[in-house]
Formats: structure tokens, sequence, C-alpha cells
């Protein structure tokens, strides 16, 4: 059953939705097992209490049985026995004559009746009993009349637990060839008795041993096993829609939670004016990205890119332009850069470009083009329309670069000569 919940619920590809609550998967598995220890124990629950009613039916038939046989034998000796004529197979009972009993008349017809004490009549009544629906039922005792009335090992246990006061002794009996259920209960010496068993010493009251009920098992076997069949059908019906909803109720929310984390995540890293990368991202990246050319060897191009007279154009048409100024001239440095560059907003109004697998040249190139895309097309937003321009500072990293700090401080000392130098024009150091 765990492997089988396992299988259906916990595969990896059902976790895609969980990227940023990992702790998730934790909580459903633990919930999971949860919901299936629950359910196990209330099924199991059912089960042992079904069967254990079912066994106790069986042993309240075997009572049953047991008190109306006592109740055909107190009738039969309350009239000292019962008559039955000997014919076919009707034969003497010999161990009568042994206690002083003729148990043959013979009638003025010539017909010859013979005696049929509760002992006798008990067998006789297993007898038919056994034929039809395999119930047995046996008189003994430890002192006996007639050797095969001898008790078997269930039987002469429980005589030795009368003698102690037991009232009642049942159990199941599965070692047998045909399994059983065994019920014994002790007879007590009454008046009528005493006419056969006076003789062994017997007094009112004393227990003269028990009549034992055995009940076949075959059909309450049966029902135990489609008991078994039902109880683990609905378990694990109930299992699979309280396993999969929870997954799927769960499924839904962190879908949610994660749409927000990345959300959230997204925000975290990205300026919210121009849409850019934020200056902590990019400077993250740019570390990383140095690491990479240590590693590989290979050029790592950087650009420093400031828009010229920026606060002019604030002062001149208002913060609203110059917030569209920004984003514009993010839009085409953007634009301009391959798939796998980066770009970030570094400061106000200045932009940090890193360019991996870039030689000095190719990065001289693109903060050309940069400029020069920037310089030709205007920037135009409801009936104000102005040029911009830049001024980029471009460097790569080099063997003497022990960090990112000495990699950005040569960019921008790039920048800055370019401003010195007239602005709209690319230095490179």
């Amino acid at each position: 059953m765990l492997k089988f919940c396992y299988n259906q619920f916990m595969q990896p590809e059902l976790f895609k939705y969980f990227k940023y609550f990992k702790p998730v998967k934790v909580f459903l598995i633990n919930l999971s097992l949860i919901i299936l220890l629950f359910i196990t124990a209330i099924y199991l629950g059912i089960y042992l209490r079904t069967n254990n009613l079912l066994l106790r039916t069986a042993r309240n038939q075997a009572a049953s049985y047991f008190d109306l046989i006592v109740t055909t034998r107190s009738w039969n000796a309350h009239y000292g026995g019962v008559y039955v004529e000997k014919k076919g197979d009707v034969k003497t009972n010999p161990y009568l004559r042994k206690i002083g009993v003729e148990p043959d008349v013979r009638c003025e017809d010539g017909r010859v009746l013979t005696l049929r004490n509760p002992a006798a009549m008990t067998g006789e009544i297993s007898d038919l009993t056994n034929s039809k629906s395999g119930v047995k039922f046996n008189i003994t005792s430890l002192k006996l009349i007639n050797p095969d009335n001898a008790p078997d090992r269930f039987e002469e246990k429980a005589l030795l637990e009368f003698e102690h006061g037991k009232r009642e002794v049942w159990e199941i009996d599965r070692k047998a060839e045909q399994p059983a259920l065994r019920y014994m209960k002790p007879l007590f010496i009454e008046q009528p008795c005493l006419r056969c068993h006076a003789s062994l010493g017997y007094k009112l009251g004393d227990i003269r041993g028990g009549i034992s009920v055995s009940i076949p098992l075959r059909e309450l076997d049966q029902t135990m096993k489609t008991n078994k069949v039902i109880i683990l059908s609905l378990s694990t019906i109930t299992l699979g829609l309280l396993l999969g909803t929870s997954y799927l109720m769960a499924r839904q929310l962190v879908r949610k939670l994660d749409a927000a984390q990345e959300q959230l995540r997204e925000i975290s890293i990205t300026d919210e004016l121009t849409g850019l990368r934020n200056r902590r991202y990019i400077v993250e990246r740019l570390k990383e990205e140095i690491k990479k050319t240590k590693r590989s060897e290979k050029p790592l191009g950087v650009i420093m890119i400031d828009i010229d007279h920026f606060k002019q154009v604030n002062d001149t048409h208002g913060h609203a332009f110059g917030d569209a100024v920004l984003k514009t001239i993010a839009r085409r440095i953007r634009a301009n850069l391959r798939e796998y560059d980066l770009v970030g907003r570094f400061g106000g109004e200045e932009f940090l470009v890193i360019c991996p697998e870039f030689s000095f040249d190719a990065t001289i190139e693109l903060a050309e083009r940069i400029c020069g895309i920037i310089r030709i097309k205007t920037i135009t937003e409801g009936t104000t329309e102005v040029s911009a321009t830049v001024s980029a500072g471009a460097t790569v990293l080099n063997k003497e670069d022990i960090n990112i700090d000495s990699l950005i401080s040569r960019a921008d000392n790039a920048l800055y000569r370019a401003k010195e130098q007239g602005r709209d024009r690319v230095v490179a150091l």
C-alpha cells in the first residue's frame, strides 16, 4: 500500500510547481502518511471488529445449540428416558445394563422397545445434525460409563477447567482437518440423573461432565474472506480519493503560492521604472561571470553607460518625461544586445552592460553602436520631443582584476573620461 501511494502521488514530476516551496513537499508527504495511517487504522479496526462479531455470532450459535440439547436432555431425563421400537439399525445400549438398568421391554404385541437415555439421545441427535450441517455434539466426562465418549484434547482441557470453577470454554480449532469452533459447558447432576450416575458416586449439584458443540467454520471463513476483500477495496478507494484530493488541493495552493513567489522574486531583482535588472542583481551576475571567465579564460566585456544632461531634461520637461527618457533608452540598449548579454540599471541614469566572451574591440564596437542608435533617434512623449545622447566607458576583464571593484572602477573611469571629453562618445580603458 505504501509503495502504491508513493508511486501514484510522490513522483518528482508531480512536484514541478514546488520550485520555491520545497517544504510543501515534506508537508504533503507527511499528510499522505497520516492519511494512510488513519485510513489503515479505521479499516483495520472495522475488519477486526467485524471478524470478532462473526466469531461471537458463531459462539452464540454454539451456546444456543448447547441450551437446546440440555433442554431436550432434561425433558428426556424427566420421563426417565424414552423408549423407541427396536428395529432396523436401532440397537440396545449395552452400557445401561452395566449400571443396573434394563434397556429392553417386550410389548404384548411382540414388539421390543429399547430405552434411549439422555446420553444416547444426544449421540443420535449429533449424528443427524452432523450429516446435515456438520454440527456435532459430544457428551463426555472424566468418569466414563461409555468409553466411546472419551474426551479429546479440547474437551479434557475444558473439563479440568470446569473443576476449577470455569463455566464456559471455547476456541477456534484450525489444526483439525475441518476447522471448527469448539464450545463446551458443564453438566450438573440433577435428580433424574441419579438413576444412571449414582453408581459412580455423583451427588446432586456435582459436575458430572459436559457437552461439547463443534460448528464447522467453512461458511464463516468464506464470510471473513469476503469481508477482507471488501475492506481492502473500500480502504484502497478511500485512500486513493483522500490522497488524490489532498494532492490536487495542495497543487492548486502551491501553484498560486509559487506564482506569487515568482512575482516577488522578479520584483526583487527588477528595476520598477525601466524593467531592467536592478543594481543588486546585475552586480551579483557580474561576480558570477567573472568566475566563469577566469575558469574558461575567455574574454568578458563591461560597458558603463550614462545619459548626457539628464538633470537638464528633468528640470526642463519634468520628471515624468525624464522617466520616459530612461525607459526608452533602456529599451534601446536591451534591443541591441545578444540574448545572453546582461544589462541593468546601475544608478539614477547609469546602466551597466555585461558581455560574456566579448573581446576588447567587440566591446568598444557594441558601445559605439548603442551610442549611435540613441543619438539618431529622438524620444517622443506626448507633444514633447527631444534628442538624447549617452556617454559610455568600455573595458574588459584582465588578469590584474582581483575582484569586481577594480573592473567596475575601470569602466567608471572610462565613462568619466568620456564625459570630460565632451560627452556622446565612448572611451575604452
